[in-house]
């Protein structure tokens, strides 16, 4: 998998996530201490991002950091944690 394609879907799963929620990405932005506009850019693939703004997402969604980024998900969770 290419860099961008990665940043795709790493940006499409905190989306994902972020709207199962139901938490906008204005409220998210604030949880997890960024701007709306730079979160708007991860969601969409065109930005990459360190690993401590990773690691808050991944906190703020209560999900893994793998789960974030595997094409296969679930296999970071134990049978409890697994999403719809």
């Amino acid at each position: 998998m290419d860099t961008q394609s990665r940043k795709a879907l790493l940006g499409s799963r905190i989306r994902k996530y972020r709207e199962a929620e139901n938490i906008t990405q204005k409220r998210f932005a604030s949880m997890v201490g960024t701007a709306q506009s730079y979160l708007s850019d991860i969601e969409a693939g065109r930005v990459n991002i360190g690993f401590d703004l990773l690691c808050r997402i991944a906190e703020g969604l209560d999900i893994s950091i793998g789960a974030l980024g595997d094409p296969d998900p679930d296999r970071w969770q134990t049978p409890n944690q697994k999403r719809k």
